[in-house]
Order: C-alpha cells, then structure tokens, then sequence
C-alpha cells in the first residue's frame, strides 16, 4: 500500500496508517541520488511517499475503511493523488536476482558467476568466479567495467596490486588472474570483506591475494604498490588522493574510478595536486576512470 502526503503531514498519515494497517510504515522523500556514497539532493517541498508491505489478502472492505478514516481524521486534503495496493508476489529474492546475472566480458576478462558454468574460449581469456553476495562488484556495473578495460590493457605480470575499496573482490580477483603477483585487498564493510575472503577461495588465489577490513591506513609503512585501483566514489577519492600517491611506487600506476561526470574535474585535480599525472581518461555515460601515473623520483 502507498500513498503520498503532503510533507507537513507526513508524520501524521504514517502514525494513522500503522495504527489501521498494523504494519510499520516507511516515509520515503524524493531525493535525487549523486552517486554511490556521493551523497544526494533531499527536495524536502516534495510529497514524500508513504509505504507499507500487509502480508495476504486485503478486502475490499479493509481498503474501504482505511479510506474513510483518513478522509475522518482530516488528512484528505493531505493526501496527494489516491492510495495505491500492489500486490507482491512471494519468492525467493536471493534466487531471483541470480537469474539476471549472467557471463560478462570485458576484453580478455570472463566473470563467471559462480553457478553459471564456463569453459575458456582460449586467446587468452582469464575466467574470475564470482559470487557478490551483498558487496558490490559483479562487473556489470560501469564503473567496474572501465577498471577492468583499464587493467587488460595493461602488462601486470609480476605486479603487486592494491585494491582499496575492494567490494567483492573482483578487481583483485582480475589482476592476479592477469598475472599479478600478489593483491592486497582492503574494504570498510564487512560483508564486502567477507564476500572477498569467499570468492578468493572460490578461486583458489588464497596464496596471492591478501583481504583487511579498512581502507588505506591498512597498508604496512614503507610498502608501494606497482598499482592502485579504487573504484570508490569521488569523494573518498579526492580525500585519499595524496595517501594513494604515497602508497603508489615511483613509476607504477592509478586506475580511480565510481566517479560521476559532475565530480571529474574536481577528481582529477586533487589527484594532479597530489603529484600524479594523468595518462588517460575513460567514460561511460555519467561515469568516469582516470588512470593515473606516478612520475619517477
């Protein structure tokens, strides 16, 4: 059941809609989302909208009757529009998002969901078994896709990667599969951190690929990286911009990505300020990567 209510009275309809409903009710204002962790724009003159889930059947006559006591508390006038049912039907959400989910190429770079079988088609294609769960990273999402561009073109044999920000790993799965030495791979969430752990061991790189909870802090002093990728967002980016040149070696490379057209420019010189150097620039739609150098000391 929704409904969207004047702001002034929002509050009010919510507590008289639990109280006929005996469900919990959310109130939902219109925002414009930026980004992930971009934060977002709250339009707080908009009729939020009012939202409740009644599990089984509702009559006729229930709809009825919570109909005639809004209209009987005053709150007709507050109302935008009319209240709306929708029925839902019960499922297996967890199996149900799977079933979209399929093979993604990306250049030479195979992700293979991990129920979904795959044989390698040879030239060169390296397969990353995946399984999110609730992290993100399942390469299907721009941001994730331009990483994995930036890094297949890339000669990463023998390197020692970074993956800060890692989600579900898949990053670091891709480097080592590409020939990386070894990847430390470092989140804040813990679910991120847990769905990393499992899809190393799904692919058996327990060996070469080292997973924290944190984020750069984590790093030993004095340790440098051939390459740093952070697939974040723009504003961790920009305020981690000089300790991720300083975790860079001399000479090795940057791929930051998660950043939305409106944020580039603001990006990319927090990164220039801090010492890199850009070496070139990837889109796709509202989304950008930068792949960056540290010059030679």
């Amino acid at each position: 059941m929704s409904l969207r209510a004047r702001p002034a009275a929002a509050e009010d309809v919510a507590a008289l809609l639990q109280e006929l409903t005996g469900a919990g009710v959310a109130i939902e204002p219109v925002i414009e989302a930026l980004g992930p962790d971009e934060g977002y724009i709250l339009d707080e003159q908009a009729p939020p909208t009012l939202r409740a889930y009644l599990r089984g059947p509702v009559s006729r006559s229930r709809r009825a009757i919570i109909r005639r006591r809004l209209v009987a508390a005053g709150f007709e006038a507050a109302v935008v529009g009319r209240l709306r049912w929708r029925p839902i039907r019960e499922e297996d959400w967890a199996e149900a998002w799977r079933a979209g989910y399929d093979i993604e190429r990306v250049g030479r770079v195979v992700v293979r969901p991990a129920w979904r079988d795959y044989v390698a088609a040879g030239d060169g294609e390296v397969i990353v078994s995946l399984d999110p769960g609730m992290a993100f990273g399942t390469g299907q999402h721009p941001t994730t896709r331009m990483c994995l561009q930036a890094m297949e073109g890339r000669s990463l044999a023998g390197q020692d990667v970074l993956d800060l920000g890692c989600g579900s790993g898949i990053l670091a799965l891709a480097a080592v599969a590409l020939a990386a030495e070894r990847c430390f791979a470092v989140d804040i969430e813990e679910q991120a951190v847990a769905a990393t752990v499992a899809n190393v061991a799904l692919n058996g790189a327990e060996g070469r690929i080292e997973v924290a909870l944190g984020s750069i802090e984590r790093v030993a002093a004095g340790r440098a990286f051939d390459l740093v990728l952070a697939n974040i967002n723009a504003a961790t980016n920009i305020a981690h911009a000089r300790p991720i040149h300083d975790v860079t070696r001399p000479g090795g490379a940057v791929i930051v990505s998660g950043i939305i057209a409106e944020r580039a420019a603001a990006c990319e010189d927090a990164f220039l300020a801090a010492g890199l150097r850009i070496e070139a620039r990837l889109e796709a739609g509202d989304w950008r990567t930068f792949v960056l150098e540290r010059p030679e000391d």
